[in-house]
């Protein structure tokens, strides 16, 4: 039996039976198994490559955009920080790189106090091209748990996440501080429109539940490069729509479990690793 393969995010690369083409593949949780591997980056050339990429972001219709909804979003609030899942290897992925690039206009426009970033398979080098641009990389794999600042508005940015990164984020968070969240994600439109209801309350039940409540813009995908910033919106969270949740909305429950994703890299994946 030949040696899974792997894509340049990290992911498992499967085959598609023929006959198959336009149906689902799914690889049962038990027999992934993530292997974290470390290549060697040329640091300075990959920090100059998303420079550029940062350049060719300023100047185009998509960042104006994006900056006018976010502006739009936040009137006369502050971002106090800025927190990041899922980049992936910005080192060697053209797709990453402008994805950080989006990061990086969003930082020198808004200038927060602190930006966290974190993908589980960030290389070093990748780690320290991060912290070249003042980035502070959290080392931990946390899922997307990441309790948010509550004397501010943290803007939180999962390019292309697994939807479980998203429903963990918002467990860790449920309470009526998601006011002071901004989140840019994949679309929850998209999510429950084209799924079946059934499943997605029982897979990613917080994006379901939130789902009423949350005041959606949708981001035009008119970049030059379609592939980076598809199907993402911006997302959040207003007062006056929070306080219509039922009484036992915010009841705590136990973290979400997730079973058949080949999308998610967990903890446990992460601490049986030998590097």
């Amino acid at each position: 039996m030949s040696e899974p393969k792997f894509d340049s995010d990290g992911f498992q690369i499967v085959k598609i039976k023929k006959g198959l083409k336009n149906k689902p593949t799914k690889v049962p949780f038990k027999n992934i198994h993530f292997e974290k591997q470390e290549n060697k980056i040329d640091i300075d050339k990959s920090y100059s490559r998303i420079q550029t990429c940062v350049e060719d972001l300023e100047v185009s219709e998509y960042w104006q955009n994006v900056n006018k909804a976010v502006s739009n979003t936040l009137k006369h609030r502050k971002v106090v920080e800025i927190v990041c899942f899922g980049l992936g290897h910005i080192g060697e992925c053209n797709i990453s790189r402008y994805q950080l690039a989006l990061l990086l206009c969003i930082k020198n426009t808004l200038k927060p106090e602190k930006i966290f970033v974190h993908d589980p398979i960030f290389y070093s080098d990748e780690c320290d091209i991060l912290k070249k641009f003042d980035l502070n990389v959290i080392e931990e794999n946390t899922e997307g748990s990441y309790i948010i600042n509550k004397h501010g508005v943290t803007l939180v940015y999962l390019p292309h996440c697994p939807k479980q990164l998203t429903n963990n984020f918002l467990w860790s968070n449920w309470t009526e501080n998601l006011e002071n969240c901004i989140l840019l994600c994949n679309s929850f439109t998209s999510l429950i429109e084209n799924h079946i209801n059934r499943v997605v309350k029982e897979t990613v039940p917080f994006i379901y539940k939130i789902y009423p409540f949350v005041h959606e813009v949708s981001l035009e995908n008119s970049f030059t490069y379609k592939d980076i910033f598809n199907d993402a919106s911006l997302h959040h969270f207003p007062s006056d729509k929070l306080k219509l949740v039922p009484k036992d909305f915010w009841d705590k429950q136990e973290k979400p479990k997730y079973e058949n994703t080949e999308e998610f890299i967990t903890s446990l994946m992460i601490e049986k690793l030998t590097i």
